[in-house]
């Protein structure tokens, strides 16, 4: 005979019953208060901002973007990382190097973010990266720490996102925070900011913004951020500290003042004002961010805002003396492009279809288009650059893109990956084969080989 919860109850004897009953509510209460760890607020020791150190060899100066796509955009991104690492490189006549250790930003978006994060972490040992992240099943073991997770199933605070963020900084960055990743290159892990709709990144400069220290924040989190895609995750929230400044400390600013003055004429001075006001606003104390993909899904704009005033690439090209004669850009995208069989049926997509429209199908686009962007103003700059007398090689701009795999099984065998956080053998053989053949066969990519070992 099956006894029910009520009939158990009744059996129970009464003096049990006042002791089991508080000790279930005193645990309910218990796992409802459960609360995540946040960001802490900047100390005065801490620096408020920090400058962009860029090392190895002065004469290439490489922005390197990785895509979101889960493991898949991770493994490719890792394999690039790979393949570059195995060319030797030689600078000053003497200094042994390789091509991968002359990257000197590297901009991560969602899976990207994993491979953006684990270069600077692992370089010196790659194998890490594989055995902590790409050969496992993080998907199933995510789904296992959530069914063991009481926490998450009953506090409004501690959720899906706070469990995924400790599984990524224990078990793949080996609890790694910011102070721990060395200065070069530089990285750029993206997320987005919801209430904003716009981008953000975790540097000193926009913690800056929140009165807080990026230095003790962990690594694993900001990619959890970062790879928070909408329904399966939730946001992960940061919070804002410190006292809102008046009007008059504000303008005070440089960036702001100059944004300030041009915001009229410019939708973006306009647009970089108002998230400056949100974060001086500390009445915006809780602050919550979802995955990078949902505003630019390559990490691109990231390196677009380098072209503007005060930009790390504007600066660079104000001073004449010293361009690199090497500026390079490798975009890795992971895009997929799988047939669409939507419009064979009557039946109009649900909302699990339109949502994955929404954040692939018009971001893919989206990114593409400011690819060609960023494309137009390397020609641009070049030719602005060489008309004044500096000599600096045409900027490259390599893309490598499952699309342009030259052989149609191959090709066919990537665009029928999986955007999860698990691949298997066979799969993550697939990247591995197809990654060398893309950058063997990149005209770009061999024109800036040939060119930098001619020395």
């Amino acid at each position: 005979m099956k006894l029910t919860f009520m009939d158990m109850i009744e059996v129970m004897p009464k003096k049990l019953i006042f002791v089991v009953i508080p000790l279930i509510l005193i645990c309910i209460v218990f796992m409802c208060c459960a609360q995540p760890l946040y960001n802490i607020p900047m100390v005065e020791t801490t620096k408020p901002t920090i400058v962009d150190k860029v090392e190895e060899d002065k004469n290439i100066l490489m922005f390197i973007m990785m895509s979101g796509g889960g493991t898949r955009a991770a493994k490719m991104s890792w394999e690039v990382m790979k393949f570059l690492e195995s060319i030797p490189y030689t600078y000053n006549d003497s200094i042994k190097s390789t091509v991968a250790r002359q990257a000197d930003y590297i901009s991560g978006i969602s899976g990207g973010s994993f491979a953006a994060a684990a270069w600077c972490l692992y370089k010196d040992s790659m194998n890490a990266f594989d055995d902590r992240f790409l050969n496992q099943n993080v998907q199933l073991k995510l789904a296992l720490l959530l069914l063991t997770s009481p926490s998450a199933w009953f506090s409004p605070y501690y959720n899906r996102i706070n469990i995924a963020s400790e599984y990524y900084d224990e078990k793949v960055f080996n609890g790694a925070r910011f102070k721990d990743v060395p200065p070069h290159p530089v990285l750029w892990i993206n997320s987005t900011h919801l209430a904003l709709g716009s981008r953000f990144t975790y540097t000193d400069k926009f913690f800056t913004y929140l009165k807080s220290d990026l230095d003790a924040y962990w690594v694993g989190y900001a990619t959890a951020a970062s790879s928070a895609f909408p329904i399966l995750l939730d946001p992960i929230t940061l919070k804002n500290y410190g006292k809102t400044l008046p009007d008059s400390m504000l303008l005070k600013i440089n960036e702001y003042k100059y944004a300030k003055m041009n915001s009229g004429n410019n939708i973006e001075k306009w647009l970089l004002c108002k998230r400056i006001e949100f974060f001086n606003d500390k009445s915006n104390k809780w602050n919550h961010m979802a995955d990078g993909g949902l505003v630019d899904n390559q990490g691109i704009q990231a390196i677009l805002d380098e072209f503007e005033t005060n930009g790390i690439l504007n600066k660079i090209f104000n001073d004449r003396e010293n361009i690199p004669e090497h500026i390079v850009f490798i975009n890795i995208n992971a895009g997929t492009l799988k047939d669409d069989k939507s419009c064979e049926k009557q039946v109009p997509p649900h909302v699990p279809a339109v949502i994955n429209y929404t954040m692939t199908t018009s971001m893919d686009r989206l990114s593409g288009i400011r690819w060609e962007i960023l494309k137009s103003k390397c020609k641009e700059s070049w030719e602005f650059l060489t008309m004044n007398g500096v000599n600096i090689q045409p900027m490259y701009c390599i893309e490598v893109n499952f699309r342009n795999i030259k052989n149609d099984s191959l090709r066919q065998a990537c665009m029928d990956l999986p955007t999860s956080f698990y691949l298997n053998k066979k799969q993550r053989e697939t990247i591995e084969v197809a990654v060398p053949i893309l950058l063997k066969e990149n005209k770009e990519f061999n024109r800036f080989i040939n060119n930098i070992k001619i020395k």
